[in-house]
């Protein structure tokens, strides 16, 4: 993600300073500010290491930035008018000259964001909102396009949709000045399940370290009456947002009084400001804030990232300018399949592209998948039908091969199932190298699993031999492994060893005679005992060699 030029003149200027500045919250057994302290009452750990304090802020009402979330992907239909009027009577009552909001739902296009003062704006955008947990009907072809409509893909996309919005929303307030806190309404949802069924799904903690990097705390409303427990019925992904981003998550009826007492806790505590020893590393560090005082408590981030380095600020300092970008494209990883895309070989200015798919582990809905192909600003390279690769490797459709130059790929798929339904959809970028003077471009590996001694003589000779996206493999198979390298255009030779999982070397890969110029490996199973195991591959260069490594398992 791109980010605006006033963020990166942030960032900037936090490396030209030095310092590090940490906002907290110190409040006493009852909830209340407690005002008054010094450096001396604070105690605080970067990475464990106690450090210094340079000084202790105590901060003062400033223009706040307000970022309102309105989950309806996870709010009862019942609670919609409660989140209305309570959301309403905050914008009317506590909003103050000066502020700055914006309220969006989960399938606002992100770059419809503006910050206004406009508070008919704010409660037509109020207005909209609908809770629909539950509800699977999509609205717009735009949300049937993009989560499907089976219930496990829809609550699986809803929770992608949902932490992406969360972390474009944590930059895009990185970007203004003023305080600024993102305003949650949500019941949550259970992250772990989502994970065993849809790839590529926006982790929690990314979110975080975003919500740190541009110091925005999120504070999460649970809408629902009555209130779960916190224990019992609270959401475990809300209770760590909060957790690790310095702000609260409230439950309850009042949820009007509850988004205003958290909006007005920017208004107080501390900021602690310290020299971080790490200097410009530009790596996320974990800052603990402790009170001398026991009767009181601090409340803060989990962390923050360091200033970029010289070289990085040079590049962003680069990207400081106000020139027309397209809109962000929205990338979805579909569990129902397994993907391969890469470049199989290179020809002058331009590469050969392959592209494979089959069905995910576990997965059996997928029959086929449609497939276009495009650079970004909208040529077209491929477009046709493609049979999963191991049902139909030595026939045809199994692979889409085209020609593309240096940049970016653009793949978009449809998943049909045995009867032609639509079951999801599928979009990712490859991004295609470039070759530079004589500095090795080592690509990555084409494994290709062959099942008897004839077809693996076959295949080796077979250069439009589709690749298999799987790295999991039986021992009753014989692996084919190229790796393309160039330099100036030129195939280089590569070297290839077979390593454990501790990365011990067990044996040099054989060669086998390559097609096009590409090294390729010969590797039989039938001795390895089921196991992970990688390959490192490695090319020499000029300035030394270069080196990449894979993993894999065999299952048995």
């Amino acid at each position: 993600m791109i980010l605006p030029a006033a963020a990166l003149a942030v960032a900037l200027a936090a490396a030209d300073t030095g310092s590090v500045r940490i906002g907290t919250l110190v409040t006493d057994r009852q909830g209340r500010p407690v005002q008054g302290l010094t450096s001396r009452d604070f105690e605080l750990k970067e990475d464990g290491i106690v450090q210094k304090i340079d000084a202790v802020e105590a901060r003062r009402p400033d223009k706040r930035r307000l970022a309102i979330l309105l989950d309806e992907f996870h709010v009862d239909p019942a609670d919609t008018a409660r989140v209305r009027d309570a959301i309403t009577a905050f914008v009317d009552a506590r909003l103050r000259e000066g502020d700055l909001a914006f309220v969006l739902r989960p399938m606002d296009p992100l770059t419809s964001i503006r910050l206004t003062s406009d508070r008919d704006e704010l409660r037509r955008a109020i207005a909209q909102f609908e809770g629909r947990k539950g509800v699977y009907e999509p609205r717009t072809p735009l949300e049937a396009e993009t989560l499907g409509t089976a219930p496990t893909l829809v609550e699986a996309g809803r929770a992608q949709v949902v932490l992406s919005a969360l972390r474009a929303l944590t930059a895009q307030l990185g970007s203004v000045q003023g305080r600024s806190a993102v305003l949650f309404v949500s019941e949550g949802f259970e992250l772990a399940a989502h994970r065993s069924t849809i790839r590529g799904l926006p982790d929690a903690s990314i979110v975080e370290r975003f919500a740190n990097r541009y110091d925005v705390p999120i504070y999460a409303f649970d809408p629902r009456v009555p209130a779960p427990a916190a224990a019992g019925g609270g959401s475990p992904l809300l209770a760590g947002l909060v957790s690790q981003t310095g702000g609260t998550i409230s439950r309850g009826t009042d949820l009007a009084g509850d988004v205003a007492h958290a909006v007005d806790e920017l208004d107080a505590g501390y900021t602690v400001v310290y020299t971080s020893s790490h200097g410009n590393d530009g790596r996320y560090h974990p800052v603990q804030i402790t009170l001398t005082r026991r009767q009181a408590d601090a409340r803060t981030r989990a962390g923050y990232v360091s200033p970029p380095s010289e070289d990085v600020r040079k590049a962003m300092a680069a990207l400081m300018d106000d020139r027309p970008r397209p809109p962000p494209r929205t990338l979805r990883h579909s569990s129902l399949l397994s993907l391969w895309s890469g470049v199989t070989g290179m020809n002058g200015a331009t590469a050969r592209v392959a592209v494979t798919w089959e069905p995910a582990p576990l997965s059996h809905a997928a029959a086929r998948v449609t497939l276009k192909a495009t650079t970004p600003d909208g040529k077209v390279l491929y477009e046709g039908t493609l049979s999963p690769v191991r049902a139909g490797s030595a026939g045809p459709g199994a692979l889409a091969e085209f020609t593309a130059a240096p940049g970016r790929v653009q793949l978009d798929m449809t998943v049909f199932g045995v009867t032609g339904q639509k079951l999801d959809t599928d979009a990712r970028d490859l991004d295609i190298p470039s070759q530079r003077d004589a500095t090795p471009l080592l690509l990555p590996p084409i494994m290709l699993a062959t099942g008897s001694a004839r077809e693996f003589r076959d295949v080796a000779v077979d250069e439009k031999a589709p690749p298999i996206p799987a790295r999991e493999f039986r021992r009753t198979e014989r692996l084919l492994i190229r790796v393309p390298a160039y330099s100036a255009g030129t195939p280089l030779p590569v070297s290839a060893r077979l390593l454990n999982r501790v990365g011990q070397t067990m044996k040099d890969l054989d060669v086998v005679p390559g097609v096009g110029g590409v090294t390729q490996f010969d590797l039989p199973l039938a001795p390895l005992a089921p196991g992970e195991y990688f390959l490192q591959f490695n090319v020499e260069g000029p300035t030394g060699p270069v080196s990449q490594r894979v993993a894999f398992k065999i299952t048995g």
